[in-house]
């Protein structure tokens, strides 16, 4: 079998949105690599959000690993079904909860994160282009219970932008939290424009 028709039997399940294989990026954090992000992974909010939720998830993993005591039958075919189920919904984001899982659009996100930022003062506008389907100005990319966002603002004339993005990063990784009860584990802020 060649390496494409090898690639095209790889069903879209085990796949990111991004097109990243899915046991790669498990792989990467299984190594202990999961923060030494390649060019893609560094601008990809679907890699961003996949990274910190399976760094998450396997740290139970990593500390069975590391004791000396042999892990029960099943336990880390458990534990690896849990990571990929994260993925199984690439468009929601899964709150677990005592009565069961709240799924949360990335819409959702995107629409808070983009109003949020608004709010900012220094914030003129948010805006950007994006794919149809998506909020014009927000990408957000989930992954069990984190999710990575990046956002396309103009600034205010006059404003420091370092300390504007900033502003921009906690206020609307906070309202996240507060809102959908995500982890909010990047936020790339972009200022596309200075209007008066």
């Amino acid at each position: 079998m060649t390496g494409r028709e090898h690639q095209e039997r790889v069903s879209s399940a085990d796949r990111l949105v991004c097109g990243r294989l899915v046991d790669d990026v498990i792989e990467q954090v299984a190594r202990g690599a999961a923060g030494v992000r390649d060019q893609h992974q560094r601008g990809c909010v679907h890699c961003q959000a996949a990274l910190a939720d399976y760094q998450r998830r396997w740290t139970p993993l990593a500390n069975l690993a590391a004791e000396t005591v042999a892990a029960p039958d099943g336990k880390i075919d458990q534990l690896l079904r849990r990571l990929r189920a994260t993925l199984a919904h690439p468009d929601y984001a899964i709150v677990p909860g005592p009565d069961g899982a709240l799924r949360i659009a990335a819409r959702v996100i995107m629409v808070t994160a983009r109003e949020t930022a608004q709010q900012v003062p220094g914030v003129r506008v948010a805006l950007g282009s994006a794919a149809p389907d998506q909020d014009p100005a927000v990408i957000a990319g989930v992954a069990g219970t984190s999710t990575a966002i990046e956002i396309t603002i103009a600034a205010g004339y006059g404003y420091n932008l370092q300390e504007l993005s900033q502003q921009v990063r906690t206020t609307v990784a906070a309202t996240i939290q507060e809102l959908t009860g995500l982890t909010t584990v990047e936020i790339t802020v972009i200022v596309d424009d200075v209007l008066p």
